[in-house]
């Protein structure tokens, strides 16, 4: 059992806690191991010592693969010791077998965070009680690395927050450009969707008064909806798009259908309104 604050013994209830966690807030040099093993009794000192130089820069994650058998099939792992580079819940780099020391510092250095990743723990330290210091903090680090996409991810959500739609957009905008967004930038892009729609307690108010005398109205009836899920009430606003979708075809059922599909990307599919509302929207539209 190491000593060292940054070495960790991992196991199967752990694992995903100790690497993919971990790896989100700091490079993690998972190391599949064995005590029968002789390169992996003389390669695991060399990286804890060296991971111990560079104090919290990096994290070790020893693996025994005779206790982690599932683990080490996930990760491929053919012979040992067997080295991996996580970051972000994804493997960068990896070697097999025993490097020299020279080799190893080598392959350790090119793992440390750059001024850019510094930046952006930095923002993402401070993001929820400071939105617009960490919305500096990230605009800082793609001005060091313009294609750095969990900054640009991190700018959107922070300026979302803000409600700088107008800068949400370009911002989305330029992820866009590159072919396609990820979940999280769509999430944010269906957010900024419904939140052009925001409008006051009092136009909410009147609005509802209205659908009251003319609930036939279907136009009005979107246009309560869109208000509904700007405002965050999306159970009523599903309920409102879904009423205008059950009436039938046209350009207006077109669009409670993008919005309800935009909901369910801002709320999650693990959502039990996205659940629920998905299956209503199915049987819709047949």
């Amino acid at each position: 059992m190491s000593n060292s604050p940054w070495v960790v013994e991992t196991s199967a209830a752990t694992f995903e806690t100790d690497v993919l966690e971990k790896s989100k807030s700091v490079p993690v040099v998972l190391d599949f191991w064995a005590a029968w093993c002789g390169p992996c009794r003389k390669l695991g000192p060399m990286i804890e010592k060296m991971v111990g130089e560079f104090a919290g820069q990096i994290a070790m994650v020893k693996a025994d693969v005779d206790q982690l058998p599932e683990q080490a099939q996930a990760f491929r792992v053919e012979s040992i010791p067997a080295v991996y580079a996580v970051r972000n819940g994804q493997i960068v780099d990896s070697f097999v077998g025993l490097l020299t020391e020279p080799q190893l510092r080598q392959w350790l250095e090119s793992l440390l965070p750059t001024e850019s990743d510094l930046l952006v723990q930095q923002a993402e330290a401070c993001e929820a009680t400071d939105p617009a210091t960490a919305e500096s903090l990230f605009q800082k680090a793609l001005e060091k690395e313009d294609d750095l996409l969990i900054a640009a991810i991190g700018l959107a959500r922070t300026q979302l927050v803000q409600d700088k739609l107008v800068e949400v957009e370009a911002t989305i905008a330029k992820l866009k450009d590159r072919g396609y967004l990820e979940p999280e930038a769509e999430k944010i892009q269906a957010e900024l969707q419904l939140r052009r729609s925001r409008v006051s307690g009092g136009d909410l108010s009147t609005l509802q008064q209205q659908i009251k005398t003319s609930p036939d109205d279907l136009s009005l009836r979107l246009k309560l909806a869109e208000a509904l899920l700007a405002n965050g009430q999306y159970e009523e606003g599903l309920n409102e798009c879904l009423s205008v979708v059950e009436a039938g075809p046209g350009p207006l059922r077109d669009r409670g259908r993008e919005l309800m599909v935009a909901t369910f990307k801002v709320l999650g599919e693990s959502s039990p309104l996205t659940n629920s509302f998905r299956r209503s929207l199915s049987l819709a539209l047949c």
